[in-house]
């Protein structure tokens, strides 16, 4: 019997700490309220900066996007045109190296657009292609975050639309 517990006891404490590797981070647009972020507003260890006049707006859309993965979105968090650290971004943390995936779109019905990720000194990590928003289908861009950090993400130029940002 002091065995079993033994086991049951170690146990317990793998699928715990297993648990914790493969957490992810996440924020979608459809758990969100329809508002105007015009400051540094935190939302799930996601924070919006914004200013008074480059803000980013959190809205409903009457036509859903879908993901090619399934996902569909009702909204969209719109950043509105170009950003830095300052405005028009969105930061986050990680404890370890992740995988980052975000669902995207230009907000360009032609013109595709680049959303960059950035350490917290403003050095540029990767980028990523938000495609055209053809009205029905939500874009997903994937890039790997290289080690522990601070990190933000903007657009380098123009409107871009996000659904759903994942961290694993």
């Amino acid at each position: 019997m002091k065995m079993f517990k033994s086991v049951l006891v170690l146990s317990l404490v793998l699928v715990c700490s297993m648990s914790a590797v493969f957490a992810e981070q996440f924020i979608s647009v459809n758990d969100l309220e329809a508002m105007a972020v015009t400051a540094k507003t935190e939302y799930d260890g996601f924070i919006f900066n914004a200013i008074d006049g480059k803000a980013i707006n959190i809205e409903m859309i009457d036509q859903p996007r879908t993901a090619e993965d399934g996902e569909i979105f009702n909204g969209r968090i719109k950043l509105n045109g170009s950003g830095n650290l300052e405005y028009r971004s969105i930061h986050f943390s990680v404890k370890a190296k992740a995988k980052l995936t975000v669902y995207l779109n230009s907000s360009s019905k032609t013109d595709a657009r680049i959303l960059a990720l950035v350490s917290a000194d403003g050095t540029e990590i990767a980028t990523m292609t938000a495609p055209p928003d053809t009205g029905t289908v939500a874009g997903i861009a994937v890039v790997e975050i290289p080690a522990p950090g601070s990190y933000a993400i903007f657009s380098k130029g123009s409107g871009i639309n996000i659904y759903q940002i994942i961290i694993e």
